[in-house]
Parts: C-alpha cells; structure tokens; sequence
C-alpha cells in the first residue's frame, strides 16, 4: 500500500520515470504489483502526458499479470483525452479492448471522462452520442455526470432530459 501512495504521489508530481523505478525495485525484491499499484502507475504516465509509457505498461501490466478494472481504463481514456486534440481513435480502440479482451463494460466512471473530453473541447455532437451509448448501455449518471457537463448547457440539459432528472 505505500508503495501504490508513492507513486500516486509520483503521477501527481509528473514524475512517471521516478514512479517506474518504484515498480522495478518491487519487481526485484520480488514483490508482484497488485491492480491498484498497476493502476497507480499508468496514472502517474498519463498524468506526466507521457502516453505511449502509460500504454506500454498498461500492456506490461495488464495483458499478462493482472486484471485491469473500469478505474484502469478511465485513466488511459482521460490520458488520451487530455492530449490536443484528444486522441479519440485511441480511446476507440481502448473501449474495444476493454469489452472484447477484458469483457468489462464501461462504467459510470469512464463515460463521466468521456463527457470531460466532450465538455472541454466543446464537442457536442460526441457528447450527445457518449450520452445515449449510456442510455443504450443502461448506465445512470452520477453527481460527477453533472459536473462534467456543467459547463456546457446544451450537453447539461440533454443528459437531464435523457435520463429524467
């Protein structure tokens, strides 16, 4: 667990080299990371906005030792999201892979990133579509579904009459 706080602390800091290392020198003490500290670190990559070293240990983690959850690719999607512009052929491909290599669906959590991007970047033609894949999926939106889309009323207002609240 200290170990998953330091490089947290790490990603937060944008230091994802020193976050790395931290996992290297588990692996050679010969400690296995567990899914939160595999989690932890691609945070720390992406948040650094190094995104090919987030997705090489995303791949280094995930394919092979440990099962990834809707928290682990929710931070890939706000990595690729938070590039100029968002990288939305990569967020694609990595809901794909999160329904047909994972078989997990996307939570609440990832399209809350996904309407963030839409919000931001005042795309509201993929935000009206993000809202009704959440219908279509039978995903409530939360608290943090509001706070995405506070800032943009017409993607405010089609998310509270989609959802009837």
């Amino acid at each position: 667990m200290a170990v998953t706080r330091r490089v947290k602390e790490l990603g937060r800091a944008g230091k994802a080299r020193e976050a790395l290392q931290q996992l290297a020198e588990m692996a050679r003490l010969g400690v296995q990371p567990d899914p939160m500290l595999g989690t932890a670190l691609v945070d720390a990559c992406a948040r650094s906005g190094q995104m090919q070293m987030a997705q090489a240990a995303f791949e280094e983690l995930f394919d092979a030792l440990l099962e990834p959850d809707d928290v682990t690719f929710a931070v890939l999607v706000r990595g690729y999201g938070e590039a100029e512009p968002p990288q939305w052929l990569a967020i694609s491909g990595l809901l794909s892979k999160m329904q047909s290599k994972f078989n997990l669906k996307p939570s609440t959590a990832t399209f809350n990133v996904l309407l963030e991007v839409c919000a931001r970047t005042k795309d509201l033609t993929r935000g009206y579509e993000v809202i009704e894949r959440m219908e279509r999926a039978g995903v409530l939106p939360d608290e943090q579904s509001v706070e995405a889309v506070k800032n943009r009323r017409a993607l405010r207002t089609h998310l509270k009459r989609t959802f009837n609240f």
